[in-house]
Order: C-alpha cells, then sequence, then structure tokens
C-alpha cells in the first residue's frame, strides 16, 4: 500500500494544468524514486485525475451539461487499485475537487486507501482568476459577455459574514466558482475533513513557469520530484487566448444557438473545445481585462483574502503579494485582428466539415460502385441461366 498521498485539488485555472502536464513528463523517473503519478485509468492515457473524481455517482449533479457522461465507478476504482498497490508516494492532481462540497470532497477521499493523505491547493490572483475563467466558459462555447460573467460573479459573492458566505456556498451545487476562489474558504472546508493543506501561490503570469514548478515541489515535500522544471509544450500548458479570439468564438457560438443547433452539435464541429492551433493562429491582439469598476472590486477582495489567508496561520508557500496582483486593464480590440481569426477560425472549420463530407462522399461512392458491380454480376449469372 502507499506510504502517503499528495493530493492536489487546483481549483482550476491555477496553473493546474501546467503541473499535470509536468508530473506526466516526469512520470517515469519519479517512478524510480518510489514515486507515482498515475497516467492512465483503465487503459486510457490521462493528465489528470478529473475523470476519477466525476465516476463516483452523484459528483455530476447540477451541472448543465454533461461532459463525463462515459465516465463509469471502474476509472475510481482502477485509480484506488494504483494506489494500493503502490509501494511508495503517490501524487494525484484532479482540479475538480477544489470547487466541490466538503460532502462530496468526503466522498472521493473515502474512495482512496486509509494512508496519510496531505492536501496542496495552488492559488492565484483573484482578477486574473475571474478573466482566466471566462475565457475558458467561452472555449467551452457559452455565450456569456465578460461585463455579464464579471458581473453575475459580483453578485454571487454577498457581503456577509465569511462564515456564512462559505455555508451558503457550500449548500449549492450551481456555487463552485466561489467554492473554488474564496481560499480562506477553500482551506477551511478541506481542514474540516481533518487534513493538513498547503497553499501554493501562482506566481503572476511574467514569471517563469518554472517557479511554479518549485513552489509545488516544496509543498509536496517528496525529494523524489526533480528540482529541474520538467518541460511542458504551449499546448499542454493550456495556454490563453487573445480577446479578439475570443469574441469571435463567443458570437459563433452565440449565432449557431440562436440558429436552433444545440451546444453538442456546436462542439461537434471540434470536439469539446474550439482550440486554435498556436503554430497557425494570426498574430497580434490584446488581451482581456477587467474595467476599472470590476477591477477594484476583485482587488478589495483579493486583499481581503490574502489578509485572512495570513491571519489564519495557513500555510503556504510563495510570495503573498502575488496573490495581489493589479487587475489586467481592458484594451480597445484590434479590429483586423478581430477579421484575421475570424477568416482563420471559418476557414478551419468549413475545411473541417468539408473533409468529413468529402471523405463520406468516396465511401459511399465506393459503396455504389460495389452495389453495381455485384449487380452486373449477379446479372450476367442470370442471364447464362437462361440462355442454357
Amino acid at each position: 500500500m502507499a506510504h502517503s498521498i499528495v493530493l492536489h485539488i487546483g481549483p482550476r485555472k491555477t496553473g493546474s494544468t501546467f503541473l499535470q502536464r509536468a508530473l506526466v513528463a516526469t512520470s517515469s523517473s519519479i517512478a524510480e524514486a518510489g514515486i507515482l503519478y498515475p497516467t492512465a485509468l483503465m487503459g486510457v492515457d490521462r493528465h489528470n485525475h478529473v475523470s476519477a473524481t466525476y465516476a463516483i455517482p452523484g459528483m455530476r449533479d447540477g451541472k448543465s451539461e454533461d461532459q463525463w457522461a462515459d465516465v463509469d465507478e471502474t476509472i475510481v476504482t482502477d485509480l484506488a487499485r494504483q494506489v494500493s498497490t503502490w509501494q511508495g508516494d503517490v501524487i494525484l492532481s484532479s482540479e475538480a475537487l477544489g470547487g466541490l462540497t466538503a460532502q462530496d470532497a468526503q466522498r472521493f477521499l473515502d474512495r482512496l486507501p486509509d494512508v496519510p493523505i496531505r492536501v496542496v491547493a495552488t492559488v492565484r490572483a483573484l482578477p486574473d482568476v475571474v478573466l482566466s475563467s471566462w475565457a475558458q466558459h467561452v472555449r467551452n462555447l457559452h455565450r456569456e459577455s465578460l461585463q455579464t460573467y464579471v458581473e453575475r460573479r459580483i453578485r454571487e459573492r454577498p457581503d456577509i459574514p465569511a462564515e456564512e458566505r462559505w455555508a451558503r456556498w457550500n449548500a449549492d451545487t450551481h456555487a463552485t466558482f466561489w467554492r473554488s476562489y474564496d481560499y480562506p474558504g477553500l482551506l477551511s472546508r478541506w481542514q474540516g475533513l481533518g487534513l493538513p493543506i498547503t497553499a501554493v501561490i501562482v506566481p503572476p503570469s511574467h514569471a517563469p513557469m518554472s517557479e511554479l514548478w518549485s513552489r509545488f515541489r516544496t509543498a509536496a515535500k517528496l525529494d523524489g520530484l526533480p528540482s529541474e522544471c520538467p518541460t511542458v509544450d504551449e499546448v499542454g500548458a493550456n495556454t490563453s487566448l487573445r480577446m479578439e479570439e475570443l469574441e469571435v468564438v463567443r458570437r459563433a457560438a452565440q449565432h449557431g444557438l440562436e440558429q436552433g443547433r444545440t451546444l453538442a452539435q456546436m462542439r461537434s464541429l471540434r470536439g469539446h473545445r474550439w482550440m486554435p492551433d498556436p503554430a497557425a493562429r494570426p498574430s497580434g491582439g490584446t488581451r482581456p481585462g477587467l474595467a476599472p469598476e470590476h477591477a477594484r472590486v476583485f482587488e478589495t477582495w483579493a486583499q481581503v483574502d490574502a489578509d485572512a489567508l495570513l491571519a489564519g496561520g495557513s500555510d503556504i508557500v510563495g510570495d503573498h503579494r502575488d496573490l495581489l496582483t493589479p487587475a489586467r486593464q481592458a484594451e480597445q480590440p484590434e479590429p483586423y485582428t478581430y477579421a484575421a481569426f475570424a477568416g482563420y477560425l471559418v476557414a478551419d472549420r468549413v475545411l473541417a466539415v468539408y473533409q468529413r463530407q468529402t471523405s463520406h462522399r468516396s465511401r459511399l461512392g465506393q459503396l455504389v460502385r460495389r452495389i453495381r458491380q455485384r449487380g452486373a454480376r449477379y446479372s450476367r449469372a442470370v442471364m447464362r441461366r437462361v440462355t442454357r
């Protein structure tokens, strides 16, 4: 059985994908050092363990669309089996865990072997999180504008005592955002499950990713993790899109849904997300930013939460001032980049559909030719019998 588990709970948009890809890249070498990072569940390659989280019955309740309908309990059973049979330390990473209620978090823990567990949460400056969260919202083909999305998040955080807010969000299956990003509440919820938890502060975007790896390694307290940051490519790191790209995708989804297309139909054009190829994307563009009145709100909340973390004596790795990074201000989008990306997106999608149609017509043509050939052979055979 495993000696201990380091459980990385995300939450989303806090460098989780980078850390997971880095752990996959180094999984063979750390296994030799006695550390398991499971990279396959039920024979399917996985860079994280989100599927095992949602494989538990009831974990997907309350979601507007079910993106994990193909997972079942065998996945979490396989994860538990790998942990049980490993003689050493184990790292698990599921960014979905950070948004769970206390009850659902306990249900996940109940599926793991009874070994010591240390929880690691990666926490990021709140203004950056809300922008990144909206961008992911759009990549999933939701139609909400940045302004509408931000104002909704502001309304969801009422000005009441913190403990009362936490209790309200814990009872609301749809309050995933603030369960994830009210960091004092996040740490309190997991500490309430009787587990030690360390908050790893995500460095600002201009810092090298090696700094995040170094902080995670410090929090994990596993000497077998390499001190040198593993190499992760741009796609694997889940890099951000520009405002012009996001707006074109958002409006395309909006018009498609207005024309009667379902979300599933829109996503089927190119998998679950519309992901432009970084190598083929048009250059230029601006980054999403907050309006001044919204920036002040999130900067104030970031300060309140950082003060609460420090006052509460939480175990923190990193510079708390990184949580106070000023909000990125909204910039004027570039019309040329709008047009360039719109042209790229249309061509990319149209060509993909055309290729499928061409392939279908080709297969249909082959079938018709075979039918005709068989019909001709049958006709000749009948004629030979008739003339005998």
